[in-house]
């Protein structure tokens, strides 16, 4: 309505009435524009802290399933250096041709591991990414990413030993249905748990498999690589861990 008393105005000549009309259509729309603004900053905050929150959530996840990995390793890692004591030095696990036999075997375990990206990819497909203002956090979110998704330590968690197809080529097959019967424990999702159990064969049995085991060609090599190689993906993985603890922290207070 503005629009056309000021299109009056003007074939009148009425200049004074004009002007004033000019003013109330442009203040008009100075103050639709800043309701606008106001409104989309009030859905940028909004969607901003829930992407606050979620990154939050998820740094918190990924902490939480570095500990579950870190001591799964760290399990394996035992069988694994008792089996390598046993194929250099013939030291039996606790005296038992068995539990060697079971150290030999739960030694090539793996554990399926990914830390949790997807809020960060959404914002990044999205244009979103401005929505964290802290262009240091922004960064130090970025390089997070960028590590454990397709980076290094992603790369390094792909474990796929050459050991663990060795020593289950040489392991007899009754035997490897035995342990993951009685020895092994899928818990919730990719989670798993190695179990003590009891043996299976008797000892002059299980000590003709050591024996196999022993004189296998490259077994040694590859079993000291594999556990070499899961030490140091363990010193890459607390590095991710201490940053998501990190970042998580500093996610909470940029809120």
């Amino acid at each position: 309505m503005s629009l056309l008393k000021l299109a009056g105005r003007l074939r009148h000549h009425d200049w004074t009435a004009a002007l004033i009309e000019l003013v109330i259509v442009i203040v008009g729309i100075l103050i639709a524009l800043q309701v606008s603004n106001w409104n989309q900053d009030r859905l940028d905050r909004a969607r901003g802290d829930s992407y606050y929150r979620r990154i939050r959530a998820e740094l918190v996840a990924d902490r939480q399933s570095v500990d579950v990995v870190q001591s799964f390793w760290k399990q394996v890692s035992a069988y694994g250096s008792a089996a390598i004591t046993h194929s250099e030095k013939g030291t039996l696990v606790e005296g038992s041709n068995w539990k060697t036999v079971l150290a030999y075997y739960q030694a090539s375990q793996i554990m399926p591991f990914q830390l949790e990206d997807t809020t960060f990819n959404e914002m990044r497909d999205s244009g979103d990414l401005a929505l964290i203002a802290d262009e240091k956090l922004r960064k130090r979110l970025a390089d997070y990413y960028r590590l454990t998704g397709s980076g290094m330590v992603a790369n390094i968690l792909r474990h796929d030993p050459v050991y663990r197809m060795q020593i289950r080529g040489l392991t007899p097959s009754n035997l490897q249905e035995y342990i993951w019967t009685h020895c092994f424990r899928q818990l919730g999702g990719t989670n798993q748990e190695l179990i003590d159990c009891p043996a299976p064969m008797p000892e002059d049995q299980a000590a003709l498999v050591l024996e196999k085991f022993r004189n296998a060609d490259q077994l040694l090599p590859n079993l000291r690589y594999w556990v070499s190689s899961l030490a140091v993906s363990n010193i890459v993985l607390e590095s991710a861990r201490k940053e998501a603890v990190s970042l998580a922290d500093a996610v909470e207070a940029a809120r």
